[in-house]
């Protein structure tokens, strides 16, 4: 149940971080944002590390294990682009599937050195039922081909961070896992703003005027979505982990705008509901429970 739980935070936890990341960037810009979220993070997870001492387990880490940052900072242009090009609920809805379909590839092949979970057929409804309330979250929008692989990849690429970071946590401790995580991806988010020719000094006169909440709220969310999923990936099936996760974000987002517009979105809540009903048979009929270790 603590597994459940977790996950299920961290998926509202990431619809608020993408809420206030989001804000920054409409004040200082996408690359300025990522940067500032990057640099915040690094500096949070540092200062834990060192009050917290972590002892390493022995043994060599492959060096691939380093580098999910990198996926991470892909996501974010990724997201950017599918979310600017297709409407909200098509981008989630493509997002899922790509996450959904990475994840029962990731349990059925154990991954990157994941432990395998069976893809039998007695899965096979859990998982269509799930598929089916991604169709009713994309349904009505309009389809913009070149941005459909935009959009898949902005839910293959989060899984790929998860399991690096994953793997890398197990070996060398949640939060070293973290600060890796950051520094890898401040690396790519910093050659990114120098490729696209960012002007230091105005975009950070920009994150200092959108007020402590934006420049600050996003970097140190996502030190507890990074080492939370650290903590929480290796334990439960990807496939699980996904959907607890997605139910979360997209729960905390029909909440958000109903506090914005004072409408619930009975579109995203109808989906939402039957692919958490997916995920509960799939847990029934492979009898690996998402409560379960």
């Amino acid at each position: 149940m603590m597994y459940t739980i977790l996950a299920s935070l961290t998926g509202v936890l990431i619809t608020l971080m993408n809420s206030v990341n989001s804000r920054l960037a409409a004040t200082a810009g996408y690359p300025a944002a990522a940067v500032t979220a990057h640099v915040v993070g690094l500096a949070a997870v540092t200062i834990l590390t060192l009050a917290r001492k972590e002892p390493p387990e022995p043994g060599r880490v492959p060096f691939r294990f380093y580098l999910g940052g990198f996926f991470g900072v892909g996501t974010i242009f990724a997201c950017n682009f599918a979310f600017s090009t297709l409407s909200a609920s098509l981008a989630v809805a493509l997002s899922l599937l790509g996450q959904a379909g990475f994840s029962l590839l990731a349990d059925g092949t154990g991954l990157l050195g994941r432990r395998k979970y069976p893809l039998g057929p007695g899965r096979l409804p859990g998982i269509a039922l799930a598929a089916a309330g991604t169709a009713v979250l994309g349904w009505g929008g309009e389809l913009r081909w070149a941005a459909v692989p935009a959009a898949l990849a902005a839910g293959i690429l989060p899984g790929i961070s998860f399991i690096l970071n994953s793997e890398l946590g197990r070996r060398r401790g949640v939060l070293r896992s973290a600060r890796w995580n950051y520094l890898t991806g401040l690396a790519g988010t910093a050659a990114v703003a120098a490729l696209t020719g960012l002007p230091a000094a105005p975009a950070a006169r920009a994150v200092l005027e959108a007020g402590p909440l934006l420049a600050l709220g996003g970097g140190l969310a996502g030190v507890a979505v990074v080492a939370t999923m650290n903590f929480v990936f290796p334990r439960v099936p990807a496939f699980t982990a996904t959907i607890l996760l997605f139910s979360g974000q997209a729960l905390a987002g029909v909440a958000l705008d109903w506090a914005a517009r004072g409408e619930l979105d009975l579109h995203k809540l109808i989906g939402t509901g039957i692919v958490l009903a997916g995920l509960v048979l799939d847990s029934r009929i492979s009898r690996r429970p998402a409560a379960a270790c």
